[in-house]
This record gives C-alpha cells, structure tokens and sequence, in this order.
C-alpha cells in the first residue's frame, strides 16, 4: 500500500500580490516550513489547481473579490466543487452582516485584511486546527451549509431531495427567510415557499426551529 501523505499546502486565494505575498510571510514565520503556500490570483486557476492537487490542501484562504468573481459566488462554487475542503475568507471588509453570510454559506472562519491582532491570531488558530483536522475537514468546526445533503442522509437514510431543495435547506439552516431565499436564489416567492414546505415534509416537520434543530 502507498504511504499515506498528510496534506501540507495552504490554497491562497487573492488577485493582490501583495497580499499573498504578506500572507506567505506570515504563515512562514509562524509555522516554520510545516506548510507549503501555494497562489492563486483568481477562482478559474483556484479551480484548476485543486483539480489537479485538492488532495495535498488542508485548508483553503479566499478573498470574496476577485478579478472572476464577486461577492459569495466563488465560495459558493467552491463548496458545491469541494464540500470537504475547509475554506477561511480572507477579506478587506469587516463587515458583520459579510462575516454572518460567509459562515452561514460554510467557511470555518472570517478574518479581515486590517492587521487586526485577534484576526491574526484566530487566522493562525485556524490553519493549526485545520493542519490536525482528519480527512482535510477542522475536527471542531461547525458542518457548514454545503454538507447538508450528507448530513440529511445520516438523518433519514434515502431522503431525495432535488438540487434546487438542496439549495433551499442550506439557505434556511444559514438563518434566511423567504423573501432572503427568493433574493438569493432568484426564485419566485411562490416557488420558494413550495421547496420551503417540500422539505418540512420530507424531514417531517412543521417549522424553521424544528428542522433546524434536526441540524444542531
């Protein structure tokens, strides 16, 4: 049998140079030569590099705003391409309401480019515990939203759900209403509230609380 190889390679995401280069910086003089940093300066040469070395990454850094993508789009993408690789977002804004929308669509963390001393350190924290997490996933961090089929199936063994309702479940275990489901996903009103009620049939429940509890 092959050796097993433990994953040692940090994924940064950010189309500034200088930026990835303060982050190799930092990595480096924390960790030593524990890690290798690897660069991608936007999403399609992310994509490309983790579909030819995703099993050498234990943890992914992302800036929301690349030259290729906007916003939650790419983490998105990300997490639908590669639901166990864990991704912190490293970004410019500190926006509370961007950091709450991040960890609901499923990043192990948010830390702002400012320098700020606790975001340095919770950054650091994290790829510590990502580097001792099993099978590329942090050992303590919450399953994000892109891990709902699974868990749903751990739930109730042969649940079908379409990927539209799949969609769904995510965006109501994140905390959205249905008017904030109908924005996100572009759907009608109407149509939201029939995948709204198709998975409160298919996990047998009669409210947001209950399902989500099914979750905690």
């Amino acid at each position: 049998m092959p050796e097993h190889r433990p994953r040692r390679t940090i994924l940064s995401v950010d189309d500034h140079e200088l930026v990835r280069v303060g982050l190799r910086q930092v990595i480096g003089q924390h960790f030593a030569d524990r890690f290798h940093v690897a660069e991608a300066h936007n999403l399609e040469q992310a994509l490309r590099f983790l579909d030819e070395r995703a099993d050498e990454v234990f943890l992914l850094l992302l800036d929301l705003n690349l030259g290729d993508t906007r916003g939650l789009a790419g983490l998105r993408l990300l997490g639908q391409r590669h639901p166990r690789l864990p991704i912190a977002v490293v970004s410019g804004s500190n926006d509370e309401r961007v950091r709450d929308e991040v960890r609901a669509h499923g990043a192990v963390g948010y830390f702002c480019k400012t320098g700020d001393t606790d975001d340095l350190k919770g950054l650091l924290d994290t790829i510590e515990r990502a580097a001792t997490g099993t099978d590329g996933a942090l050992a303590d961090a919450p399953a994000g939203p892109h891990d709902a089929l699974a868990r749903s199936r751990r739930l109730r063994p042969g649940i079908r759900l379409t990927d539209r309702q799949v969609q769904v479940l995510e965006l109501i275990l994140g905390g959205l209403d249905n008017q904030a489901i109908a924005t996100e996903t572009g759907l009608a009103l109407g149509s939201v509230k029939n995948c709204v009620s198709t998975v409160f049939l298919a996990f047998n429940v009669r409210s947001r609380a209950e399902l989500i509890g099914l979750f905690s």
